[in-house]
This record gives C-alpha cells, sequence and structure tokens, in this order.
C-alpha cells in the first residue's frame, strides 16, 4: 500500500502580478543601423541596463514628454 506524503501549505512561489495597468504585453520591432544600435548598446551599458530595458526607458521618457 502506497501512503501519499501529507500535503504541505505553500506559498505561491515566483513574481506577484503586476496591475494589469503596468503589464508590458505588446511588442514592437524595428530595425536600427548599425550606428545607432552602438549607440544604445554604449547608453545601456554605461546606464546598467538591458539593452531591451533601455530602449523601453527612452520610449517611455519620449512618450512622456508635454
Amino acid at each position: 500500500m502506497k501512503h501519499k506524503p501529507p500535503k504541505i501549505d505553500r506559498k505561491r512561489m515566483g513574481r506577484p502580478p503586476l496591475n494589469p495597468e503596468e503589464v508590458r504585453n505588446n511588442r514592437i520591432v524595428t530595425f536600427v543601423t548599425n550606428r545607432e544600435m552602438m549607440k544604445l548598446e554604449r547608453i545601456a551599458e554605461q546606464e546598467g541596463r538591458s539593452l531591451s530595458a533601455t530602449v523601453h526607458h527612452i520610449l517611455s521618457k519620449f512618450l512622456m514628454a508635454p
């Protein structure tokens, strides 16, 4: 006869869900020149961010401008 281990009440693991207004679930694809890419990579490295986070930050700043 097999015994099942007792169920352990575990808290949910992982990242907590975001506010639906803050969820980023849309994708934009674009092409950049080699020069633009080098500039973006340099900015990302200087700011200690990923390239994706850097591009998102730049885009957000532009969209929030008056």
